[in-house]
């Protein structure tokens, strides 16, 4: 998703500079979590997964908007014309829920 710095890796115990949180496939966890660093301050994080995910995140993507937190969410994966993973992977209506959410700003390229 072309968000990675090359000044910075994975925060983990070894290498607690990182500024990479890995969260597995846990997209509402991941939301929520970021959520929880924006209201604590100081941060601002953003998290990534594809488009069609995140329908599972949207109970905390919907907080973040309504709770105006900085939060940025960078969705991949997004074309219909993806094709390997057929119909599961293609959100076709996933771009409109999230643009009928208020407080919420879509921007697709």
């Amino acid at each position: 998703n072309l968000t990675a710095l090359a000044c910075s890796g994975d925060y983990q115990r070894s290498t607690p500079g990182g500024r990479y949180l890995r969260f597995g496939v846990r997209e509402h966890g991941m939301a929520a979590i970021c959520n929880g660093l924006h209201a604590y301050g100081g941060f601002r994080p953003f998290c990534a997964t594809f488009l069609n995910f995140a329908g599972y995140a949207m109970g905390a993507v919907r907080l973040s908007a309504l709770s105006k937190f900085g939060v940025i969410y960078v969705m991949t994966h997004d074309s219909i014309g993806l094709g390997e993973d057929g119909p599961t992977h293609q959100p076709v209506e996933m771009m409109e829920s999230l643009r009928a959410t208020p407080n919420l700003d879509v921007h697709r390229p």
